[in-house]
């Protein structure tokens, strides 16, 4: 068998419909399905050779669009590599920090590293998963429910009589999406020696006669399909390239759905496989199929099909042969279960064994233009986490450093956080002057030099407030910046210079000691848990 690589360029908002639940919001899928690809390219087939409406009569176009081509699901180009993403086998897991992977077809994650599962795209270069992610955007349209047998009001008004509006989840324009069409070398010229293999632009989508759906397709030269190496090993694992739709099996239940894929295997070849049954031997979900065809003007009956992404582990018993490796493949390339001229029931073999780290210096994207407004309020939900983060950080370091609390250290704290108020805005400079007009051998200030956090007494710090050597700005890599997330989130968006530029707010530097005074004068003067250690 060849395949042909075909790129989708959006060159508009595209919306892919997915199902939901909402009369309101229309969202839309990740990618574009093999039914979707199919669309494409036999408006292009009909265009091309001018069948009009009787496309069904003409054997070249049933040959092809019916059994003889697979349209495979276009999924996002990863932009560093240009390789296409897959969907993430739903085995595969990585610490919180990004900086290990595993698979649990292949063993069990660490304990104490922090792991959860994976989700989404990503590309697979030399064993490295790079993830990627679908931009998509939001728009929200105007309800004008008397255009079909009604007056025409609405139109004219331009607004809805009643007030009614909806939304549309889009794929952002300017992304690139790669898919497959494979079939036998024949097919493959019938059908480019038609529609040729130059670039083409079509529409796709819902609302694609309006202001959505455009894009740009490019068909590559065929080439063969390569093989994977032989496995060595009796047990191996199949993932679902794209969503499997069995002929029988009981919906929901994976393994019955399986067996189907088995039997496949076994008729393929001289037999010996086997689901394997060991535990953690498949992963699986299953998803609703639902799609709108143009031609017909209604929407296909709703399925139920395992999900892409969907990985399980299969035996072989007998030993491998050389012909084996060579029809297993043909039979995946084929596909397995219906609809398989859609995409339907890709699998390909996984080998999640040696998954390298996911790329820590993705490249930067460019900053949003937002309003002021908008900066603003983006700004203060960051520093409001930050903020969170800071007073479980003061709490801590008070418990550490009531070891050095004085016997009247209660009252001392309660009247140090009188004194910085009850708002931060200029609780810097009060704490300042408090501590400056205290005399060291005042009990006060005998305090003020007893009592250390980091190993620094508190007159070092409320003396002279320098922002830059507070106790939580010198432990802010390990303490503040734990969620990356959110960390990158605010680069994103723009909205401040890094964590460092929010530590120097007066915000932080009140919610930390306001935290700190209240948390030791509740904790001062009574005795630790445990007792006193020697």
């Amino acid at each position: 068998m060849q395949m042909m690589k075909v790129r989708i360029r959006t060159k508009a908002p595209m919306i892919l419909s997915a199902p939901g639940h909402t009369s309101v919001m229309t969202a839309t899928q990740d990618s574009f399905s093999g039914s979707v690809l199919r669309g494409i390219f036999a408006a292009r087939f009909i265009k091309a050779a001018a069948l009009g409406n009787a496309a069904h009569e003409n054997d070249d176009f049933m040959r092809l669009f019916y059994g003889g081509l697979r349209f495979v699901n276009a999924y996002p180009v990863e932009p560093l590599t240009q390789t296409r993403a897959i969907p993430l086998p739903l085995s595969v897991q990585r610490s919180k920090d990004g900086s290990s992977i595993c698979d649990l077809m292949y063993g069990e994650a660490p304990r104490d590293g922090g792991f959860k599962s994976m989700r989404g795209f990503a590309a697979v270069c030399d064993k490295g998963l790079h993830p990627v992610a679908v931009q998509k955007e939001i728009r929200l349209h105007i309800s004008r429910s008397d255009l079909n047998g009604g007056s025409g009001k609405e139109r004219l008004a331009g607004r809805s009589m009643d007030g009614g509006v909806y939304n549309y989840e889009a794929i952002a324009q300017g992304q690139s999406f790669e898919g497959l069409i494979c079939g036998a070398e024949e097919e493959l010229r019938l059908l480019c020696g038609t529609i040729g293999t130059e670039t083409f632009s079509c529409c796709a989508g819902r609302s694609k006669y309006t202001q959505y759906g455009q894009c740009e397709i490019t068909v590559m030269p065929a080439e063969d399909i390569s093989l994977p190496p032989i496995p060595t090993e009796e047990r191996f694992c199949l993932r679902c390239e794209t969503p499997f739709l069995p002929h029988r099996a009981v919906l929901g239940d994976a393994r019955s759905m399986l067996d189907e894929v088995v039997d496949a295997l076994n008729a393929g070849t001289d037999g010996g496989f086997l689901l394997a049954e060991e535990q953690r031997s498949i992963y699986a979900q299953a998803e609703d199929i639902d799609n709108f065809v143009g031609v017909w003007g209604m929407r296909r009956p709703r399925e139920t099909a395992l999900s892409a992404g969907t990985v399980f582990a299969v035996r072989k018993t007998g030993g491998w042969q050389p012909c084996d490796m060579e029809a297993v493949n043909a039979i995946l390339c084929s596909g397995v279960g219906r609809r398989t001229e859609e995409g339907f029931g890709q699998l390909r073999i996984w080998d999640g064994r040696g998954l390298c780290c996911i790329a820590q210096d993705p490249p930067t994207p460019e900053a949003r233009e937002l309003c002021t407004e908008s900066r603003r309020i983006a700004e203060q939900i960051i520093l409001a986490h930050i903020i969170e983060q800071i007073r479980v950080l003061a709490a801590e370091d008070a418990g550490r450093a009531r070891r050095t609390f004085p016997p009247d250290a209660s009252h001392a704290f309660a009247r140090l956080d009188s004194a910085l108020g009850i708002r931060p805005q200029g609780a810097c400079e009060r704490i300042r002057q408090i501590v400056l007009d205290t005399k060291k051998e005042m009990p006060l200030g005998k305090m003020l030099e007893n009592v250390k956090v980091e190993g620094r007494p508190l007159r070092s710090y409320l003396g002279e407030i320098i922002h830059e050597e507070m106790p939580y700005a010198a432990r802010e890599r390990q303490n503040v910046t734990a969620e990356q997330d959110l960390i990158d989130a605010g680069k994103e968006i723009g909205v401040w210079g890094g964590t460092a530029a929010l530590l120097k707010q007066e915000e932080v530097f009140y919610a930390y000691w306001h935290t700190f005074f209240r948390f030791a004068r509740k904790t001062a003067g009574k005795p630790e848990k445990g007792g006193e250690s020697a």
